[in-house]
């Protein structure tokens, strides 16, 4: 993205991210220039990578979270050269990446859309994804050789969508364990990892499923636990939101044997040092998060007692 110059320009963006749809004229009554000024500035904008409909006569309107242009994701996936698959809505993308897993597909096969019907989290929860908000994505990931390794999956993911936020936008996420990255206190993508074998129950690979809230509202029902990384992105910034995911899956999963990401994943832990909670054999647990290992067991401290767990989900006790 380039450095946005010049006063109107900034002014006009501002409008359209408030209104969504504003004609030239209004917007030149509201700045105090002319219309002729309006039309250069989002001339400047579009060069700037910002998606604008719109023009004489039609009013304007600021596009976000289209479906991604294949040629701008790979271009950022770098040496990740695999197949992409752009949908404008799927069911599920893990579902679609399942059945190429399935069929052979190269390592790092991509299958994006812009909105899922039945987009599914941990335990089967739905995923909160609708058109124009965020990024659905399913990768395949063939490297897995054992399931020793496909225990790291998921924390290699996080960490891979981690790098992938900073790379972008510069932003500074956490991971709470196992599957969730955290933005400002609330949940800003949710991770999914699946398997499958084939007919001799051989381990064919995982499917890693990344649900990012990139810009938009949460509905009401979330709105205290989740929130977006941002207030407007362009869809310039998505592709390569996109494309960074997928090149930082490639270098993270070539270390599923080695696990040189755990250190990473541990650094910028969101819950070790805090108090929480969860269940264990139909009976309640609280203590305080003290370590993570290498296959991704969260070590909690309760009164006297170390517990190790290896899958399930923990509540913060607070969020800080």
């Amino acid at each position: 993205m380039k450095e946005i110059k010049g006063k109107t320009a900034l002014g006009v963006l501002e409008i359209l991210k408030k209104e969504r749809h504003c004609s030239g004229e209004s917007m030149a009554a509201k700045l105090g220039v002319s219309r002729a000024s309006v039309w250069k500035a989002v001339r400047a904008l579009r060069g700037a990578g910002y998606e604008i409909d719109g023009g004489s006569g039609r009013g304007y309107a600021l596009k976000e979270c289209r479906a991604p242009r294949a040629s701008g994701v790979l271009a950022v996936a770098g040496e990740a050269k695999a197949p992409l698959f752009l949908f404008k809505s799927v069911p599920s993308t893990n579902d679609v990446a399942l059945e190429l897993l399935k069929e052979k597909c190269p390592h790092l096969t991509a299958v994006v859309a812009n909105a899922q019907s039945e987009g599914r989290g941990r335990v089967g929860r739905k995923f909160f994804s609708p058109a124009g908000t965020g990024i659905y994505m399913s990768v395949v990931v063939r490297s897995v050789k054992s399931y020793e390794e496909l225990l790291v999956v998921t924390p290699a993911a996080a960490v891979a969508v981690r790098r992938a936020i900073a790379d972008v936008f510069g932003l500074d996420t956490r991971i709470k364990w196992v599957n969730d990255l955290y933005f400002c206190g609330k949940k800003v993508c949710g991770i999914l990892t699946q398997s499958a074998v084939d007919e001799k129950g051989a381990l064919l690979g995982a499917v890693v499923g990344i649900g990012i809230n990139v810009t938009g509202q949460m509905p009401p029902e979330l709105k205290d636990k989740a929130r977006s990384l941002k207030e407007s992105v362009s869809e310039r910034e998505r592709d390569a939101l996109i494309g960074a995911t997928i090149s930082r899956l490639s270098q993270v999963c070539a270390q599923l044997g080695e696990r040189t990401f755990m250190d990473e994943y541990r650094e910028f832990s969101y819950v070790i040092g805090k108090k929480v909670s969860f269940e264990r054999g139909g009976a309640e647990y609280s203590g305080v998060a003290e370590s993570i290992d290498d296959d991704g067991a969260l070590y909690v401290r309760a009164g006297a007692e170390l517990i190790k767990i290896n899958s399930g989900e923990i509540s913060l006790s607070s969020i800080i």
